[in-house]
């Protein structure tokens, strides 16, 4: 599949959004706030359709790709090999921030992670159609830990701009979880058309 010049290798099993859904952060950084960054993570990658776009596109120099899905981080590999990228990309396995480097830093941290939490109306929909791994936060515990970690892996002003879906989680959810961790909201910016049932959850490090 093409992402803006780049050949991503993939697999339907492995996608979670982000062929589809996920090409909202195009417009969220290029013409809306973000504009380029020098180091991007793109966390919970799958096939890093994501992170290989906004590469493709230049709106960033760098990127990194972790999953807990060992099957994702090897098709990841796969397109990083085959579109010659190995001086600009890496990918990796680790369940949250657990096996990344401690000195390991970016500039922007974005992902699409499991949207459905097990007590959210219309999750056993989900069941039906996708692996557990691509849907599935059972009590946020996901996010949760990826809140508990993030601040000690962003550069002094970092952002980090997470994909939600309005439908299964109210963006208050995520807010509280990110002013525990000692990140400052910026806010929940609906997606542009044709996503606007999803929204980002943007937080920051305070410099």
């Amino acid at each position: 599949m093409d992402c803006d010049g780049v050949s991503v290798t993939t697999a339907d099993h492995l996608d979670g959004g982000g062929s589809d859904f996920g090409k909202a952060y195009i417009r969220f950084f290029k013409e809306d706030f973000v504009g380029k960054t020098d180091s991007l993570l793109e966390w919970c990658c799958g096939p890093g359709f994501i992170g290989f776009s906004l590469l493709g596109r230049r709106l960033c120099k760098t990127l990194t790709l972790i999953d807990i899905n060992r099957e994702a981080v090897d098709v990841c590999s796969k397109t990083i090999q085959g579109n010659g990228l190995a001086c600009r990309a890496s990918a990796h396995r680790s369940d949250c921030f657990d096996d990344v480097p401690a000195e390991a830093r970016w500039d922007i941290i974005v992902g699409n992670p499991p949207h459905v939490n097990t007590r959210t109306p219309g999750s056993t929909d989900f069941q039906r159609r996708k692996p557990p791994v691509i849907y599935l936060d059972t009590d946020w515990a996901i996010h949760r830990r990826f809140y508990n970690q993030v601040q000690g892996h962003l550069r002094p002003g970092g952002s980090v701009v997470l994909q939600e879906k309005y439908r299964f989680a109210d963006p208050m959810i995520f807010q509280s979880m990110a002013e525990d961790a000692g990140l400052a909201v910026v806010g929940a910016v609906q997606c542009s058309e044709p996503y606007e049932e999803y929204y980002f959850m943007w937080t920051r490090l305070p410099l």
